[in-house]
């Protein structure tokens, strides 16, 4: 049940996002123009999707709506500073990851960034223990063996790998993770968009992460002769900063409604 459930929520969030949004409105249009050739709400809708899809396709859209999130996030870590404060784990979220003949650099797909940053901050703190996330999607191949071939290339030992297969998204991993940490300061290792929501999902049970952001996208601003020409980069960008105001709304709304995240 909980598999389908996780496959429902991911079908129905796609119409939330830019592309599934434009395309849901133009057959919705369609559909109406076709049945009440005299309304104006077909042919509005037809060119409200258009118009949509462009505007999140553009740099300068994706860089407005990704930057405030990864000021929020921070800068990245110092390691000097998670060894006076007794770091003992270095906690990587995970991204999907595949296994069979691919490399250890690409079984971590999109991870990339995020295994190379907690393996950079795993060796700069004496006797840490790397923790890695990249749960399999229902009925796929445990990626256990997938995560940890690059570390150990890398030089982290069997020993001061733990992994966690589990996690199917953010709230399950700080479940999981704050388990193995309990409430001693932990180095939080995710793309910087991504880390506002998983402090706030950590926090909310009691842990203590320290912010360890990477993968920026919006650094700096986008070429200005880009900014307004629709680029599948601009759409990418305006997903993924809409996946974490959509998710971070949530979380306000359990908090307010329910009493807790």
């Amino acid at each position: 049940m909980d598999g389908i459930g996780f496959l429902a929520k991911k079908l129905i969030s796609c119409f939330l996002y830019p592309l599934g949004f434009s395309i849901l409105a133009c057959l919705l249009g369609a559909f109406i123009w076709r049945r009440r050739k005299v309304s104006r709400l077909g042919p509005f809708l037809i060119i409200f999707g258009i118009l949509w899809l462009l505007v999140t396709s553009m740099p300068i859209t994706g860089y407005l709506l990704l930057h405030p999130l990864e000021v929020e996030a921070g800068n990245y870590a110092d390691s000097k500073e998670l060894v006076q404060k007794g770091v003992k784990h270095v906690v990587v979220l995970g991204a999907s990851v595949v296994t069979g003949d691919a490399s250890p650099a690409d079984r971590w797909q999109g991870g990339l960034f995020r295994v190379m940053e907690g393996i950079r901050l795993w060796k700069a703190v004496p006797s840490a223990m790397l923790v890695l996330s990249g749960g399999s999607y229902p009925g796929g191949q445990s990626s256990a063996e997938a995560m940890a071939v690059l570390p150990e290339q890398c030089g982290v030992p069997r020993k001061s790998l733990k992994l966690e297969t589990r996690a199917k998204d953010t709230a399950e991993e700080a479940r999981l993770f704050t388990e193995i940490v309990g409430n001693k300061p932990f180095a939080l290792v995710t793309s910087a968009v991504h880390m506002p929501r998983s402090l706030a999902l950590f926090r909310s049970l009691g842990a203590d992460p320290i912010a360890c952001p990477c993968d920026f996208q919006a650094k700096r601003l986008p070429a200005w002769y880009t900014w307004f020409l629709p680029y599948a980069e601009g759409l990418q960008r305006s997903h993924a900063a809409l996946h974490e105001y959509y998710g971070k709304l949530w979380l306000t709304i359990r908090k307010t409604v329910i009493g807790f995240m």
